[in-house]
């Protein structure tokens, strides 16, 4: 009875002392991790600023809303940072499957998992809504060449679009109500349809016709307009 005790210290100093490389097993694979994501950070930040991406975000008429502050350079300190805690936490789902933490280890593997979904939304997010603001200032200029009343409207009702367009595409690459998303989709596109063929059969076939040939005898004017003042016309 009296050497229990002791049996049951030893047998804990012996299965400390087996599990004793298991354990700085794993620590070395963090302090590897953390070495790895710090060089990784630094180098995608030096590649960034080295592919000049601050010209991209020129051209996406980004460079106003980041030219305070330097905010570029912090822009790419967040990407770099996002990156290199991307690759420890490889490191670390390493290091718990040596220290065989297996229910913790599956779960950290799921989380893992996410992450690219969850940098693909947000990829997704990012350019959807600067392609509705495009597409949106390019069909607001077509209408205004085209001297259309609603041509502000019609642009809004196009970026929406857009805008739903996106995030129903981020909906479903998170897999949150795919069925329900699918389906309202469908249904709004087959409605558009058929009100749109009920609207041209029923009570704007003339209107249309009217607005098509408004638009062929423009393009005729432009034409006379054109050869009236060509060189070859002049001679004549």
């Amino acid at each position: 009875m009296e050497n229990k005790p002791f049996e049951s210290l030893r047998d804990l100093a012996t299965s400390l002392a087996t599990y004793l490389p298991t354990l700085l097993a794993g620590l070395l694979v963090l302090v590897i991790g953390l070495v790895v994501a710090w060089v990784t950070t630094r180098l995608f930040v030096r590649v960034l600023i080295f592919m000049r991406l601050d010209r991209v975000m020129a051209r996406l008429r980004w460079t106003s809303a980041l030219d305070s502050g330097d905010a570029r350079h912090s822009l790419f300190e967040l990407l770099g940072t996002v990156l290199g805690v991307f690759v420890f936490l490889i490191f670390l789902a390493n290091a718990l499957v040596i220290w065989r933490l297996t229910v913790l280890s599956e779960l950290f593997t799921k989380f893992l998992l996410l992450i690219p979904e969850l940098i693909t939304v947000v990829l997704i997010l990012i350019v959807g809504w600067s392609l509705a603001s495009l597409v949106s200032r390019a069909v607001q200029r077509v209408l205004y060449r085209e001297q259309f009343a609603q041509a502000r409207l019609v642009a809004t009702l196009v970026r929406w679009a857009v805008l739903v367009t996106t995030f129903a595409s981020a909906l479903v690459e998170l897999k949150i109500a795919v069925t329900i998303v699918t389906g309202a989709f469908l249904i709004a596109f087959g409605s558009l349809a058929v009100c749109l063929v009920l609207a041209v059969g029923l009570g704007s076939k003339r209107g249309i016709e009217l607005m098509w040939e408004d638009h062929f005898s423009r393009s005729r004017e432009a034409d006379d307009d054109a050869g009236a003042h060509s060189p070859a016309r002049k001679v004549e």
